[in-house]
């Protein structure tokens, strides 16, 4: 694990030390930070978002995250989502300004490359949230971790093994997350 600097060194936190930023791959988002890992399937995004106040989302972290969780699976055009859990760590922000972090488990199925909705990818999905409500500004991580794909040919590869990885990833990237720059944020 190592300290990452993110958009510009404006925010930083914890990843391990084997990703690389996507960004040097294709063209990412401005308000995206995609890293990829580069010996297993997972990935960690954080983004800048406007505040969400659709379905009471902008008075509730809860229903906050609820709706990036389901804005989420619709960018995936998810087949199926599911929410397992959603907690408020006992780590939050010094900062009085960044509200949060509450956090969500949860599992998309992802059928990937035209294959079949029975060859769908089961996709374990972590989200966190901040909320700067002076800056009308969600920050979302999500760590993505595919505990089943599927191969060419159709065979099912359970990767369940890895998702103690990916937790802890997500753990200490919510951790030691920090805004050091609040001049990312427009408003």
């Amino acid at each position: 694990m190592g300290v990452v600097d993110l958009f510009g060194g404006a925010i930083t936190t914890t990843y391990p030390s084997n990703l690389t930023d996507a960004s040097d791959l294709r063209q990412v988002p401005d308000t995206q930070e995609v890293y990829l890992s580069n010996d297993s399937d997972l990935s960690l995004i954080l983004e800048v978002l406007q505040l969400v106040e659709e379905e009471g989302s902008g008075e509730s972290l809860e229903a906050g995250i609820r709706y990036h969780f389901a804005s989420l699976a619709h960018d995936n055009e998810a087949l199926s989502h599911s929410i397992d859990s959603t907690s408020h760590p006992t780590t939050t922000s010094p900062d009085p300004l960044l509200q949060g972090p509450i956090t969500l488990l949860g599992t998309q199925s992802i059928s990937k490359f035209n294959k079949p909705a029975s060859q769908a990818d089961q996709v374990i999905v972590f989200l966190a949230l901040w909320r700067i409500p002076e800056k009308k500004t969600d920050l979302v991580l999500t760590v993505n971790w595919p505990k089943i794909v599927f191969d060419e040919e159709g065979k099912a590869r359970d990767q369940n093994e890895g998702v103690g990885r990916a937790k802890k990833a997500f753990e200490e990237a919510v951790r030691d997350l920090k805004v050091v720059d609040w001049g990312l944020f427009a408003g």
